[in-house]
């Protein structure tokens, strides 16, 4: 008996022992998290104020900004006083929080509206009714708010205060507003309506027994919770705890934290959690200890599933990745093969480009070609990157070697591509654009721009920026007219084009390239005398040194041309008169008897053409024929008066067509090409002057 009862003892102190060590871990684990969940308490109030902060800055900062961001139209509506009451209705209209405005001005400011003037709109429904408020019963200059902008001539916020039979809670931000003449012509007020900043406040709040309140260091409430969350009762008593010197510290079962608005200092944002919930959720978690194992092994079991399934998607996604990668690839040796495939280096010319996408592929392009003795170039920047920038780039370009085919006129190929960019346009996405062309003889080189970086020339001088028209770049506007530039080349002049991805290059500090480190770069290789390849080469290099290890930005692009036009010296000078009558013609023929048959095919049919377009019918004109030879060419210069006309720039004719098929005109300009090795037109001091060369034994 007394073995049994000693067992059983012996049972009853283990379980006793048991249940006080598991007691012991209960009271241990209880203090641990009950510190643990103290601190959570103080990190989640820290982030819900700092987060409740940047919201309502935001809020308050887009209301200043509003009254920045239209200065310009309110200093110019105060130029006429009838003007101002558009321009308060066009203020506050832009910003739902504003809900009235006023334009106080310095007294006398306007001799007609009396010594006193202050147009005060506000909205009234869906209506903003407008009012001039001062007067003997209302001397504003006698407002504190509008001394001190007088005196200081800072923006300036008020203290919240009520308004209206409402009892609406308002702010008044102040704004000094100054003449063209620097001279404080008014104070112009928005009244700021702070109604929406308690759902702002507890919008988002942790849990429910949580509150927000925005109060002043007065301990004025300006915004606070709705009653259904909590008791005015209670924010009357954590108001009072506050202001009297209680700081993170439990007040009749809440603990308070706070913080003050960066742009506001005397405003204070206050968040008030309920100490009795904390305690509520600790002992509940005492009593599911057990559920929170099952629910941790079926949260584990949940991760393991979603690992797998992740990772497998991974894999998918690596491989389409991979896939990607080799069709960017492909895309990217598109883009670069669409680029001129050769530098183009001859007597009087040597032109070189370099295209450096950021990504894959890119949205810079640049192009040239020659054509009837004129070097035509482009180079322009699509906005933005990547693959649609690209796409635009291809079309771009496309479209500019398609408009220069058979015009000359860069300001008019400009309007081609305009027009044709502006047509279904849904992305509104746009090309900055430079084309010049640049007459190889003369060295005259027309020019427009589309809102790109202006070309720098490399003269003997030294430096030059080109002067460019402001014009919107392409795909903005169809309507836009841009308009044709004009300068003349010297011999042994350089042309450097580039578009922003070199100015705007950042090193690892975000410290911008720069125009002024191009232009010393270009200094230093004018003096050294580099070839285009060894400029481009060198600026690129410079640029690669200022960025260091910081990644390509942006796509750059680089063209370069050396201009050294050969002086054509003529042994043999002949010079031909003739009036525009087809009698003439056999006063030609006689002239141009003892050269080649290709010449005198070449300069007949030409000249036939002046006398049938050249000048109005009944209206008689000269036409000058000059032919010249150095021993190595013929170059034959057919000079008139007349109508301003362009040969080189008609639709070619298309041979392949039968005779009923294929348009009237071009055989005789076509006919000429074949005949000679270049042709070229240039309108010089009001004559059309087309010139043809033709090799010996060519």
């Amino acid at each position: 008996m007394d073995n049994r009862r000693k067992s059983w003892m012996s049972r009853v102190g283990i379980v006793m022992i048991a249940a006080l060590l598991m007691e012991i871990i209960s009271i241990v684990q209880y203090e641990r998290v009950s510190k643990m969940m103290t601190e959570e308490m103080h990190t989640s109030s820290r982030v819900v104020l700092d987060a409740m902060a940047l919201e309502i800055e935001h809020l308050l900062n887009i209301t200043e900004a509003t009254m920045t961001e239209n200065l310009w139209e309110v200093q110019r509506c105060i130029e006429d006083p009838d003007s101002v009451y558009p321009g308060l209705i066009r203020l506050i209209d832009d910003n739902p929080n504003v809900v009235g405005g006023c334009m106080a001005f310095v007294p006398d400011y306007f001799p007609s509206k009396g010594r006193l003037y202050e147009p005060f709109a506000s909205k009234q429904g869906d209506k903003i009714i407008v009012s001039q408020i001062a007067g003997p019963d209302h001397d504003y200059t006698q407002n504190d708010e509008f001394k001190l902008i007088v005196e200081t001539l800072e923006p300036n916020g008020t203290d919240p205060y009520f308004y209206g039979p409402d009892s609406i809670k308002l702010a008044t931000y102040s704004y000094p507003i100054m003449d063209k003449k620097d001279r404080l012509a008014a104070v112009c007020g928005l009244d700021i309506d702070l109604s929406w900043l308690g759902d702002t406040l507890n919008v988002h709040q942790p849990s429910r027994s949580c509150f927000g309140l925005l109060v002043t260091d007065k301990g004025e409430l300006i915004a606070g919770p709705s009653e259904d969350r909590t008791s005015p009762e209670i924010v009357a008593r954590v108001i009072s705890a506050l202001y009297n010197g209680v700081q993170v510290s439990p007040v009749h079962g809440y603990s308070i934290s706070t913080t003050s608005l960066d742009n506001e200092s005397n405003w204070y944002l206050v968040q008030v959690f309920s100490t009795d919930e904390m305690s509520a959720k600790i002992r509940k978690m005492r009593l599911r200890n057990m559920l929170f194992i099952l629910a941790g092994l079926v949260i584990l079991a949940f991760m393991i599933n979603r690992y797998t399934r992740n990772e497998k998607k991974l894999r998918t996604a690596v491989e389409q990745n991979a896939r990607i990668s080799g069709e960017l690839q492909v895309a990217s040796e598109i883009q670069q093969s669409m680029l001129p495939h050769h530098h183009l280096e001859q007597e009087d010319i040597d032109i070189r480009g370099l295209l450096v996408p950021a990504r894959e592929v890119g949205g810079d392009l640049y192009d040239y070609f020659i054509r009837d003795g004129k070097l035509f170039f482009c180079i322009g920047d699509v906005s933005g990157k990547g693959a649609p920038s690209a796409l635009l780039m291809a079309v771009t370009h496309s479209k500019f070697r398609s408009a220069s085919t058979y015009e000359s006129n860069p300001a008019r190929i400009m309007q081609t591509i305009n027009e044709s960019s502006c047509e279904n346009n849904d992305n509104n996405m746009f090309v900055t654009l430079f084309v010049g062309v640049l007459d190889l003889p003369t060295g005259i080189l027309r020019y427009c721009d589309a809102g790109h970086d202006c070309p720098i020339i490399l003269e003997k001088e030294g430096l030059r920026t080109l002067e460019c028209n402001p014009h919107l770049p392409i795909g903005v506007f169809d309507d836009v007219c841009y308009t044709i530039q004009e300068t003349t080349l010297a011999a042994d002049s350089i042309v450097f084009l580039y578009t922003d991805g070199l100015t705007e290059a950042k090193d690892t500090q975000r410290s911008l390239f720069g125009l002024k480190r191009v232009e010393s770069v270009l200094t230093r290789c004018s003096e050294r005398k580099l070839k285009p390849e060894q400029i481009i080469g060198t600026v690129k290099e410079s640029m690669q040194d200022f960025i260091g290890d910081a990644v390509q930005s942006d796509d750059l692009t680089m063209l370069c041309f050396h201009y050294t036009p050969k002086v054509f010296e003529s042994t043999d000078t002949k010079t031909l008169v003739i009036k525009n009558n087809v009698s003439e013609v056999s006063s030609l023929s006689a002239f141009m008897k003892p050269y080649p048959r290709e010449v005198r095919l070449a300069v007949e049919e030409a000249v036939v053409n002046v006398i049938d377009y050249a000048y109005p019918e009944g209206v008689e004109g000269d036409i000058e024929i000059k032919l010249m030879t150095d021993g190595n060419s013929f170059r034959v210069q057919i000079i008139d008066s007349g109508i301003p006309f362009d040969p080189t720039a008609q639709v070619r004719a298309d041979t392949s067509l039968s005779a009923e098929e294929r348009q009237i005109g071009g055989l005789g300009i076509l006919l000429v090409r074949e005949l000679m090795d270049s042709i070229n037109y240039e309108r010089i001091a009001g004559k059309n002057i087309l010139t043809l060369s033709k090799k010996y034994n060519s």
